[in-house]
């Protein structure tokens, strides 16, 4: 009888220690905002508006094409005002009606001079080594591991001053510091 209780104690406490790292995983991340904003964006008129998160990161991304900077900036003050204390990436492009092909040349000719320059900015920097960039529709995304926060502030710093930027989302993560030891 002594086994069995201990063994439903034992499951019980493994049960616990399951649901107690399942609430904390869960508490680290934004509230799931995505579906809720692409509704509202959709109900504004917006309909070639996706949305998507990233909620351990908190940022909320707007993509796909819209006619004008005022939808733009309908679509991002939408998903800000659905979606506080997290970053709204606005990758939006603006289309006008019948100036697409245009459009989306010039789009494509700003992200790319945005590439060139900011890879010779990080590599003055010397950051090019420990920072990955992703360019769309003037949006800037930074990733990689650093080793300080310093670091991690001074790559957003330089991408921010590159030419036709229109914003910076720094995802780079500051890797955690070991140990050290001296005699």
């Amino acid at each position: 009888m002594k086994l069995i209780s201990l063994s439903l104690l034992g499951s019980g406490l493994l049960l616990a220690v399951i649901v107690a790292g399942g609430c904390t995983a869960s508490a680290n991340k934004s509230p799931a905002v995505a579906d809720s904003v692409h509704d509202a964006v959709r109900q504004a008129g917006l309909k070639d508006v996706t949305v998507s998160q990233d909620r351990v990161k908190a940022v909320v991304t707007l993509k796909g094409t819209v006619a004008s900077e005022e939808e733009k900036n309908q679509a991002e003050t939408i998903a800000k005002s659905m979606a506080p204390g997290q970053i709204v990436a606005n990758e939006l492009a603006v289309l006008p009606p019948g100036a697409e092909k245009t459009a989306k040349s010039v789009n494509s000719e700003l992200d790319g001079g945005i590439k060139k320059n900011l890879a010779a900015a990080l590599i003055a920097h010397n950051l090019n080594k420990r920072v990955d960039t992703d360019v769309k529709n003037g949006v800037v995304t930074l990733t990689g591991n650093v080793q300080s926060e310093r670091i991690r502030e001074s790559a957003e710093k330089v991408a921010a001053a590159v030419p036709n930027v229109q914003q910076v989302v720094n995802k780079i993560e500051v890797k955690e510091r070991k140990a050290t030891s001296t005699k």
